[in-house]
């Protein structure tokens, strides 16, 4: 039986919907019409056929626009909804230029440079005056939102022409925006979401801040015994956490507090209850670890590109950014992969730490409430 079965929907297919036009033509014209594709019953049947096809798909494909698990796009984005969240949207990527030129020269607002490999465009989010020395630092903003690539010093083509403006660049990698959230990660995100309903606390209160407007990152990590564990205090719950609102982040940690447990942290919010009270909730904002990576390399030159030193800093800092979030260890022999990624590499000697020029082989231990940090600045590639 096709249509909405006990065991869902059940699409009926165009080989069976051919099959049920042709029995029909033979009971009202008798067996012996001609069926082949070139006749004109042969031809009513594939048009028709075709079109009621068609309809069987749409009806199918509204069944599945319900359920998180097949829904697709804008109709994912509908059934989020339902569990008290939304996709993320695309960001934009910022970065800090420094502009030289003529003493007491204008900048206005929406000025923009181009970087100069990939031609992606970044315009100037504040009007900007060249002072006395000839040259200021201005914040400027992708035009475009998405993951838009600003490596230190590669910021350098003028693409708004003003007399008195001869140069621009940037001396640290652009802090980059993210893509709009893939079905995929809606659909992983909204699964975690649902320990929001949990009966643990700590299950709740993750679930709760990962889905509050801004936040990349949480850990919630409670501390019930008598003694101070990985500088948590007794009886407390420290909630490490990355970007969202301050307000909001006060607000969910004091709805999801057992009586009797206090938060810890290094940021003091105060919180107003519904009966008035003021309440002190406490949170951490993570600390920055830079990771700086030494990475020596023996090559074959038929093999290796041009951009083959730009493409491992670059490989090795996505996947830094991907991969390691609040709390995680940064594993030294992970970074063999992404290195590896760039053709024409022999040899590889990898050496990571927290200092330029590091001699270190071993993983860096990234505390409750550290996340390490990647840059290509930071990434020093040997080529023998």
């Amino acid at each position: 039986m096709s249509g909405l079965t006990a065991n869902g929907f059940e699409r009926e297919r165009l080989v069976d919907i051919k099959a049920k036009l042709e029995d029909a033509l033979k009971i009202a014209f008798g067996t012996n019409i001609d069926l082949a594709p070139q006749s004109g019953f042969g031809q009513f049947v594939g048009i028709v056929s075709e079109a009621l096809s068609d309809q069987w798909e749409s009806q199918e494909n509204i069944y599945n626009s319900q359920y998180p698990s097949t829904a697709q796009g804008s109709q994912l984005s509908n059934v989020l909804m339902y569990n008290g969240i939304k996709r993320i949207s695309a960001t934009f990527t910022t970065v800090t230029a420094t502009i030289t030129g003529i003493e007491n020269t204008v900048i206005p607002a929406g000025s923009q440079a181009s970087v100069a490999s990939t031609g992606d465009i970044f315009e100037t989010v504040e009007e900007c005056v060249i002072p006395v020395g000839g040259s200021n630092s201005v914040m400027m903003q992708s035009v475009v939102p998405g993951k838009i690539e600003a490596k230190a010093g590669t910021l350098t083509v003028i693409e708004t022409p003003i007399f008195g403006w001869t140069s621009i660049t940037n001396a640290e990698d652009a802090l980059v925006g993210r893509d709009e959230e893939t079905d995929a990660e809606a659909r992983d995100r909204r699964e975690k979401s649902t320990q929001a309903l949990g009966r643990n606390l700590v299950d709740a209160l993750y679930g709760q801040l990962v889905n509050l407007d801004g936040v990349e990152d949480a850990r919630v990590v409670s501390n019930g015994t008598d003694s101070v564990v990985e500088g948590i205090p007794p009886h407390t719950f420290q909630v490490s956490i990355l970007g969202g609102d301050d307000t909001e982040i006060a607000s969910t940690i004091w709805d999801n507090t057992p009586q009797g447990i206090l938060s810890y942290g290094t940021t003091t919010i105060v919180h107003t209850d519904m009966q008035g009270f003021l309440q002190d909730i406490q949170f951490t904002r993570p600390t920055e670890i830079e990771i700086y990576f030494k990475i020596d390399i023996t090559t074959d030159a038929t093999e290796f590109p041009a951009s083959g030193e730009e493409d491992i800093k670059t490989a090795v800092v996505d996947y830094g950014r991907d991969n390691f979030k609040i709390s995680d260890d940064v594993i030294r022999s992970e970074f063999y992969s992404p290195i590896n990624s760039v053709p024409g590499i022999l040899t590889i000697d990898l050496f990571i730490g927290v200092n330029p020029s590091p001699a270190g082989t071993v993983n860096l231990p990234i505390a409750l409430d550290e996340i390490s940090r990647y840059a290509t600045t930071r990434v020093e590639v040997n080529i023998t």
